[in-house]
């Protein structure tokens, strides 16, 4: 379904156009989904509050799509007299310093009762082609504060995130694509073996990996790019290229140039790609790497403890050009594992990151490669992910 055709009398109420819309988007209800859990996740730990919320407003009520807070709540509670509700109400973005000394919040039942909000700052998330706001993607906290103008545009930055993901979840027409064909060389590399399989939900698949040596260094990529059609695999296609012609370069100067290259041809295609890309040392097992909104890795240790590694940098294409980004270091000891995937592999299991402990806890069970990576084709056989779906190995023996 065209998401305007949901829509397409302009002149019923905004509430039911409103509802119409989040009917065709289809992602009400269905539980959590790490597309969205990773945006709020990143803009909790990014403005430093006690909860970050990814609203979806019906008619007479509000589901919480995705929430980051020590308190749980919903998933669904009435619009009236909710920050949502109001955001809505608004043009642009909301920010509430001190709710309590605001005549227009303070007798709102959160702020009077619990969780007792004090700042909220919140921006409207649109959808269809007449702009509908359908939710608010926003911040509370229970002490008052306020936002520099930099703090805000980083929230309407994560907001255009969010509105990307809520239409490419209904457009039949968007594929998350790059060419076909595109599989890496197998890599003879004493001490290691490396690995991976790429299963594409449609006609070619939406996500993207590479690995190859360079001297004593193994460079690996995954990446996921959204777009449309064929202009996707385009972009897709550029970024590989932009990649590979930086292949003796570190991690962070490798994406730093590519981000220069390639962020403004995503920007004004309104699309982005989420990447993983590292320098693994051979010889001492250090790995050197730029997670780009991705944030989809597991380290399985020797000992039998496993680390996720998160991220918490914006897209390429959505990120801030010239703007620095967070390098992280691991360390691939003797016997540990490393596994990159994409979205499609959470949804093996029940689409949050838990999924990457039953994904680890699989390899663990049959740490062979090509063991491993049948099983996780058998399990898309049986658990159809809806997506493309990505699996790379890096173990260390």
């Amino acid at each position: 379904m065209h998401l305007d055709s949901a829509v397409s009398d302009r002149t019923a109420p905004e509430a039911v156009r409103r509802a119409a819309l989040l009917a065709a988007l289809d992602v009400v209800e269905g539980g959590a989904e790490e597309r969205f859990e990773r945006i709020t996740r990143i803009a909790r730990e990014a403005f430093g509050v006690s909860g970050s919320f990814l609203n979806l407003a019906r008619e007479t009520d509000v589901f919480i799509k995705s929430q980051q807070s020590d308190t749980v709540f919903g998933p669904t509670i009435p619009l009236q007299d909710t920050f949502c509700g109001r955001t809505l109400a608004m043009e642009g973005p909301v920010v509430v310093p001190d709710a309590r000394a605001d005549a227009r919040y303070a007798d709102m039942p959160m702020v009077v009762d619990d969780p007792n909000v004090r700042f909220y700052a919140g921006v409207p998330l649109r959808a269809g082609e007449d702009d509908v706001k359908v939710g608010t993607l926003c911040l509370i906290d229970p002490q008052p504060r306020t936002l520099d103008p930099d703090d805000l545009a980083l929230l309407q930055e994560l907001g255009v995130w969010a509105e990307r993901e809520l239409a490419a979840g209904a457009d039949e027409d968007r594929l998350r694509s790059v060419l076909a064909g595109l599989e890496p060389s197998a890599v003879d590399l004493p001490g290691y073996r490396v690995g991976g399989m790429s299963k594409p939900h449609g006609v070619v698949s939406g996500d993207f990996h590479d690995w190859h040596l360079d001297g004593d260094s193994l460079v690996v990529t995954v990446a996921d790019v959204m777009g449309k059609g064929m202009s996707a695999g385009l972009l897709a296609a550029t970024i590989r290229g932009a990649l590979l012609a930086r292949g003796t370069a570190s991690s962070s100067d490798a994406v730093a140039a590519l981000e220069a290259q390639v962020g403004p041809d995503l920007s004004r295609a309104e699309s982005f790609a989420t990447l993983f890309h590292g320098r693994l040392t051979t010889a001492t097992g250090r790995m050197e790497f730029t997670d780009a909104g991705h944030g989809l890795a597991i380290q399985l240790h020797a000992d039998g403890t496993e680390s996720v590694l998160r991220s918490y940098d914006l897209p390429i294409g959505l990120h801030p050009v010239g703007a620095a980004r967070v390098t992280g270091t691991l360390e691939l000891e003797q016997g540990d594992v490393l596994l990159l995937v994409s979205d499609g592999a959470l949804e093996l299991w029940d689409s949050t990151l838990a999924s990457l402990g039953a994904l680890g806890a699989m390899w663990r069970d049959a740490p062979d490669i090509d063991v491993f990576l049948g099983r996780v084709r058998a399990r898309a056989v049986t658990h159809d992910p809806g997506d493309d779906l990505t699996v790379v190995v890096v173990a260390r023996d």
